[in-house]
């Protein structure tokens, strides 16, 4: 067990950290969108360079770029999912920590006799 980690700051540190990967998963989910759109509209560059009679290596070279920006795009995509779900798990902590420890906390909290120092509760 961490030194020093109470309670209520496992549970504010897992609230914080559950917040900021949902922050962080929007931003990337709108990432993955923006490369969506961008390799599509490269996509369609390259298709009106090649009616333009433009060299065949240079609209190969820019259907390739639209190819590896959709490929960025799914790795973003995949990405904001495993944070997601990241995001699920150090909720379903926090709840267990709760479910766990908080009628511990509570009966500490209002018993009338005053906790010992906590080095007082550790093993030799």
């Amino acid at each position: 067990m961490a030194s020093g980690l109470t309670y209520r700051d496992l549970v504010r540190q897992v609230k914080q950290l559950s917040k900021e990967i949902a922050r962080d998963t929007s931003a990337h989910q709108a990432l993955a969108e923006l490369l969506t759109q961008e390799a599509q509209d490269t996509g369609r560059v390259a298709e009106q360079i090649s009616t333009f009679k433009v060299d065949s290596a240079t609209v190969a070279e820019t259907y390739e770029l639209a190819r590896l920006m959709d490929g960025l795009c799914e790795a973003a995509r995949a990405y904001a999912t495993t944070a997601t779900e990241t995001g699920r798990h150090a909720q379903a902590a926090g709840d267990r920590a709760r479910t766990d420890h908080d009628g511990i906390q509570q009966a500490a909290d209002s018993s009338p006799v005053e906790m010992a120092h906590r080095g007082w509760y550790t093993q030799e």
